[in-house]
């Protein structure tokens, strides 16, 4: 694929997932109702893992090659531009800070990434290098976490609904129907989302800014398009708890995703292999998910116009990451 080809296809593929994004979103939230399992769940599992599958393409596709670099740097990289998406859109939101709005039961959530971030931190900086059948030691300890987070959410969730579920009208139409519109859509916006990670890696080739950067930049970036969307057009349908929801979901459900990249690479431990810049995006995600817990728990006050200080910190810090990784590269 030329490089002008690379950016056509990136267009494209970014208009389609525009378009798929909204039926998904609409749907996941008329399933988070209808079934009563709540918006905080249905965001943080069902929605995140969706939107978080081109991840898994990109992965396995970069870890088979041994391209560890961008497939430790799309992983991390990705993790802190979601927090991102919070900040913009508390600009759409524009009622104040927008994690003011949203259920306290993201915390577990929050705070699990936290979690997350540090183990995968700590492996990054000491290079354990000890595994089982091809797979570190420290991503089973990953997965044995995360799966027990859901629980506590799931527990949390059914404890703490969000207000407005269960007195929206819903559109009269049949769970399966819905279940149907989420899954197509769900298709139109992974296959859309893999050819732009394609392109986008083709284009990341031809600037020469090296792997780790651009793995956490360009490569990233275009990953969490779909994360990006859905956001956005579920705050702009007031379900926040959607929005955050796939937010927070999604980061923790790529750190899974480094079973996915241990797998395929054959080459050793893909984190015992991987550069120790990946420990600053980390350690990046980490303050990014303490800020958003901070919020969570009590609003972050002042606001410049539209901007509220709480989406300024997250850009900053997120700058400032990105800033580091650059120099570090």
């Amino acid at each position: 694929m030329s490089y002008e080809l690379a950016w056509g296809v990136l267009l494209a593929c970014a208009g389609v997932i525009v378009f798929a994004g909204w039926g998904l979103t609409k749907a996941a939230d008329i399933i988070a109702v209808k079934t009563g399992i709540g918006r905080v769940f249905i965001g943080s599992v069902l929605l995140a893992a969706t939107t978080s599958l081109p991840e898994v393409a990109t992965e396995a596709s970069a870890a088979a090659m041994g391209l560890v670099e961008i497939a430790l740097g799309d992983l991390f990289g990705s993790n802190i531009y979601n927090m991102t998406i919070l900040a913009v859109g508390g600009l759409i939101w524009g009622r104040g800070p927008l994690l003011a709005a949203a259920s306290q039961s993201h915390l577990v959530t929050a705070l699990l990434g936290m979690l997350l971030a540090t183990i995968a931190a700590l492996a990054i900086l000491t290079r354990p290098n000890i595994g089982f059948l091809g797979v570190g030691i420290e991503i089973y300890i990953i997965l044995g976490i995360y799966l027990l987070g859901l629980h506590v959410l799931r527990q949390r969730g059914k404890a703490n609904p969000s207000p407005l579920e269960h007195t929206e009208v819903l559109p009269q139409e049949s769970l399966a129907r819905v279940w149907g519109r989420f899954f197509i859509s769900a298709s139109f916006v992974v296959v859309a989302a893999v050819f732009l990670s394609a392109s986008a890696d083709v284009i990341a080739t031809a600037t020469g800014l090296g792997g780790t950067f651009i793995g956490t930049t360009l490569v990233a970036l275009t990953t969490s398009a779909p994360e990006l969307v859905t956001s956005i057009i579920a705050i702009r349908m007031g379900a926040i708890d959607l929005a955050v929801g796939n937010v927070l979901g999604s980061n923790i459900f790529n750190m899974n995703i480094l079973l996915v990249s241990d797998i395929f690479y054959r080459e050793g431990y893909i984190i015992s292999a991987g550069s120790p810049t990946h420990a600053i995006t980390a350690l990046v995600g980490l303050l990014l998910s303490g800020i958003v817990a901070l919020g969570l728990l009590s609003p972050i006050p002042g606001r410049f116009g539209r901007v509220s200080l709480e989406s300024i910190v997250i850009l900053v810090v997120y700058l400032l990451g990105t800033y580091l990784v650059f120099m570090h590269r």
